[in-house]
């Protein structure tokens, strides 16, 4: 599949809420929870983000947390840089951010 296990340049940080949720879900073999940046506006510089359990890709990064698999592409991980954080409200959902910044709150899984 062309994948890079390990987390080079990539660092991910799952809260304890987000991971006791993340352990429902089930990963069939070459998936991963993939973060993902949706691009949109006439001129691109507008994003969105989205999660969903999805096959991996020539060029992910992959990362294991808690033995949970995450996978980011170049865009994303261009748009939203190499420190991530992962939680989890049950009345909001996930929410992903960097120190820096809150990407998106109110997150679901998209499992299919």
């Amino acid at each position: 599949m062309g994948k890079e296990a390990g987390n080079e340049n990539m660092e991910l940080s799952v809260k304890d809420a987000a991971h006791s949720e993340l352990s429902k879900l089930s990963f069939p073999k070459d998936t991963a929870l993939r973060i993902d940046v949706v691009m949109s506006g006439d001129c691109g510089c507008a994003f969105s983000v989205q999660l969903a359990v999805d096959e991996l890709r020539k060029n992910d990064t992959l990362v294991y947390q808690n033995k949970i698999p995450f996978c980011i592409d170049l865009l994303t991980k261009r748009n939203l840089g190499e420190v991530l954080t992962i939680d989890y409200n049950p009345d909001q959902g996930f929410t992903l951010s960097s120190p820096e910044e809150l990407f998106s709150d109110r997150l679901r899984i998209r499992t299919s």
